[in-house]
């Protein structure tokens, strides 16, 4: 039923579930009547592996779709005013609302999906994902404003594993990735931020055809166990995620992609993984995209398949990200 007035601190408990790089959950929310402003966090930037701030601002994006979608569900359209705003470069987004929306039943699924979605880290099944499925979730992420490469041949899958192993030891030979990474995925006790020990099972032994960003740093003391035979091999569909322009308002349709992607997969019982290393650094995306062919920058890379759910991450409440 349409209100006068929406309630945006649903907005923004629905927006605080969207995926975030390391689940540092960047995001900044202030009510201005109507209105629903959106920020990035400067103090949840990750220095070493997004020194542009990219990847914060495509969480962002994400976070931006799910306001939206609790907007829709309460009655409401909305148009969105992009920055570069007078305000130091921080403010990211203006939501204005207009009531008189109609609810549609894929509104009602993608919200229930944003509820259940999670980042699949666990092994993949073979089972392969259908092309109706497929160009579903594609049509999801053009329809905001981006496009999807699907890394249907072997070249195309040898050319993103070659990149991702590069890029991967280029980032554990980082001091400061490592103390970066160290810092995310050992938060203390009852934190609500972060990546739990349970989310980020070892890679190790796994039988992929990429590199996985490995979670475990020197020091750590969990268990990196042994399979008994050997594990079986995993096939998951590759995608590439990306966009025309390179500018922030491009970062932010490329989270809203993402987004509108991971609600469409979800929903038809597929998982994401997303593959961040061959992203994280400015050589290895802008050869990504060259070798590949593709008109503009590559965003995002994700795999795509079926999984058992994995362990959900924590949230920060709402009171502290809107205010």
């Amino acid at each position: 039923m349409t209100t006068t007035h929406p309630d945006f601190t649903s907005s923004v408990e629905l927006a605080r579930l969207a995926p975030s790089i390391h689940n540092t959950q960047p995001w900044r929310f202030r009510v201005d009547g109507d209105r629903l402003l959106l920020s990035r966090d400067p103090d949840r930037r990750l220095a070493a592996l997004d020194p542009t701030g990219r990847q914060q601002v495509i969480s962002c994006g994400a976070a931006l779709h799910l306001a939206r979608l609790d907007l829709r569900l309460q009655g409401f359209d909305s148009t969105v005013e992009y920055g570069p705003f007078d305000d130091g470069g921080e403010l990211l987004a203006v939501v204005t609302t207009v009531p008189g929306h109609a609810v549609s039943t894929e509104d009602l699924s993608s919200w229930r999906a944003a509820r259940s979605r999670h980042t699949q880290r666990d092994r993949f099944a073979a089972r392969t994902v259908e092309p109706a499925v497929v160009a579903d979730i594609r049509g999801a992420a053009e329809a905001q404003g981006a496009w999807v490469r699907v890394l249907g041949s072997a070249e195309g899958v040898a050319t993103l594993a070659v990149l991702l192993a590069h890029a991967e030891e280029v980032e554990r030979d980082d001091p400061g990735y490592r103390d970066e990474l160290a810092a995310w995925t050992h938060r203390p006790a009852g934190s609500r931020d972060g990546l739990p020990r349970a989310a980020t099972p070892s890679v190790a032994g796994r039988a992929s055809t990429v590199r996985l960003r490995d979670f475990d740093v020197p020091g750590d003391d969990g268990v990196s166990g042994g399979a008994d035979q050997p594990p079986a091999a995993e096939h998951p569909l590759t995608v590439v995620l990306g966009t025309e322009g390179d500018r922030i308002v491009d970062w932010l349709h490329a989270g809203a992609a993402l987004m509108a992607m991971w609600l469409r997969a979800t929903v038809a019982g597929v998982q994401a993984s997303p593959l961040g290393q061959v992203v994280d650094l400015d050589w290895s995306r802008s050869r990504l995209g060259l070798e590949l062919g593709v008109v503009g920058h590559p965003q995002m890379v994700l795999r795509l398949g079926y999984g058992q759910p994995g362990p959900s991450t924590p949230r920060r409440p709402v009171s502290e990200v809107l205010g």
